[in-house]
């Protein structure tokens, strides 16, 4: 079960902060396990208005976070919404997070330093914040400390620096509200399989209203004045049948050369205007339509093979699409298809203090400028876990008897380059495995210790520490280390226990 977060205050007042936390707790690698937003969506007045509709709902979540800035909102009952809301917390004893924003000094209501006085009496702690940033920060280390004593659950270490790294780098271009794209003109193919996949739900089960309550809650939409839903910049990026009808430079330029240089004239080119996920489809195809696809006997089948791995085009697809700099109107994502070679541009550099050492090493952790639009593709399949793609990327390529992808960073644009075999067809590999029965990644991981280890299991069907330890002469932890880590692998694995402890092949 997840942790319904119950997200308090004047609506039009902090509009931006309340997107941000729900951005925030849909997209935390740790957060967006154990929780879930829940804010109350005010409906045009009807026959029999319910004035306290909103508390009903607060009933249904078991932690309540109160936003409060300036306005103290409209009263009903003597009271705001804000003010009921938080009483009612109370009564039902529910942890209570309040943030203030703004010093101590800043003018505010009459009715709302009442109301942060009695919140103060009551002995509530709370933090105060001046922007976005410094608020999901706070709210973050206060819902983990909740998590944590309330259930003995914390995040890893990964999870810790990746979310730190992604709310400082985070772009605020993906939580632009904009009436452009009307909600229900958006494509309901993937607007249903994002619902269905963020609320494990089938899409069987989906109702318009719901989908469009999920989407909002989420980020995707907003709601103006008159309230009508549109989509976000992040929702028109995911969803809009053509995105770059409200930001031009949303698009891909890919072209295919007859040599290893661009042309003028390029064979075949085209201009991809289509919502992330299709536009993804749209270019690998373009891709495989301009590139060779050699045929090879296996057993008594001919098979195709292809010139580049599709799950490495898409990795460097989705990586480019997913954390460009999309505040930089004046450049678009470019695909190069050359005799020789893939190049896919990315505008913008790396975010935060990203390296190109650990990018090419594939032990950089996570990190994205749209936190967002990256985890629409995540309930897509588009992206697997975040921060492992351009180690896939690797793989996929070295397994395909490729050289590793290389990537530099030129004029402020990230430029991946897939390798292709050139002259060389024969290199392309028909099937994942090696001559040595290894996948290419994974023996590209190993030491040579560690590949005599593997023949001697293969020859005489076991080995043992001692072994290791005579053999190599080395000390027991670096022996231990080198049978851990084929184990990890999940190569080998142990029979046995004390001094009869062996290791065998992975059945």
């Amino acid at each position: 079960m997840r942790i319904r977060v119950f997200i308090s205050s004047v609506q039009k007042e902090l509009t931006d902060e309340r997107m941000s936390l729900q951005i925030l707790l849909s997209t935390d690698p740790f957060l967006s396990e154990h929780c879930v937003p829940v804010l109350f969506e005010e409906q045009p007045a009807g026959l029999q208005p319910d004035n306290r509709a909103y508390l009903e709902l607060l009933r249904t979540c078991q932690v309540y976070l109160g936003i409060i800035w300036k306005e103290y909102g409209h009263q009903v009952d003597g009271l705001s919404a804000t003010h009921h809301e938080y009483r009612l917390a109370k009564e039902l004893a529910l942890p209570t997070l309040v943030t203030i924003k703004g010093n101590n000094d800043l003018a505010r209501a009459d009715e709302t330093e009442s109301f942060i006085q009695e919140i103060k009496d009551d002995g509530h702690t709370y933090d105060r914040f001046n922007d976005t940033e410094a608020l999901q920060e706070k709210v973050r280390a206060r819902l983990i400390r909740h998590i944590k004593d309330t259930y003995d659950l914390e995040p890893t270490s990964d999870q810790e620096q990746s979310a730190h790294q992604t709310i400082q780098v985070a772009s605020s271009f993906e939580r632009q509200r904009l009436e452009f794209v009307p909600w229900d003109e958006l494509d309901m193919t993937i607007a249903n399989r994002i619902v269905a996949k963020s609320e494990e739900q089938s899409v069987d089960t989906l109702s318009p209203e719901s989908v469009r309550r999920a989407l909002w809650q989420r980020g995707y939409l907003w709601r103006n004045d008159a309230d009508q839903y549109f989509a976000t910049a992040a929702g028109i990026l995911l969803m809009s049948h053509d995105p770059s009808v409200c930001f031009a430079h949303c698009r891909i330029q890919i072209a295919a050369h007859a040599g290893i240089a661009r042309s003028a004239s390029p064979l075949d080119h085209a201009t991809i205007r289509k919502p992330l996920p299709d536009a993804i489809d749209a270019a690998v195809t373009f891709i495989r339509k301009n590139t060779r696809h050699p045929l090879r006997v296996v057993g008594l089948q001919r098979v195709e093979v292809d010139e580049y791995p599709e799950s490495a085009l898409r990795e460097a697809l989705v990586n480019a699409l997913a954390h460009r700099d999309y505040e930089d109107s004046g450049r678009k994502v470019t695909v190069d298809v050359f005799q020789d070679r893939v190049e896919i541009v990315s505008p913008g550099g790396l975010a935060g203090n990203l390296t190109l050492a650990k990018l090419r090493a594939g032990t950089a952790r996570s990190r994205s400028r749209n936190p967002n639009t990256a985890q629409g593709l995540v309930f897509l399949d588009r992206m697997e876990e975040r921060g492992t793609g351009i180690q896939r990327m690797r793989d996929a390529m070295l397994d395909h008897g490729l050289e590793r992808p290389v990537i530099t960073i030129v004029d402020d644009e990230v430029v991946v380059m897939l390798p292709g075999p050139g002259d060389d067809l024969d290199r392309i590999r028909v099937t994942a495995q090696a001559t040595s029965g290894l996948k290419p990644s994974i023996e590209a991981k190993l030491n040579d210790r560690q590949k005599s280890i593997l023949e001697e299991i293969v020859a005489n069907g076991s080995v043992s520490t001692g072994w290791c330890k005579k053999q190599f002469g080395v000390v027991q932890d670096t022996a231990v280390r080198d049978l851990k880590e084929l184990v990890e692998l999940e190569l080998i694995e142990p029979r046995g226990a004390g001094r009869g402890r062996h290791y065998v092949l992975k059945a």
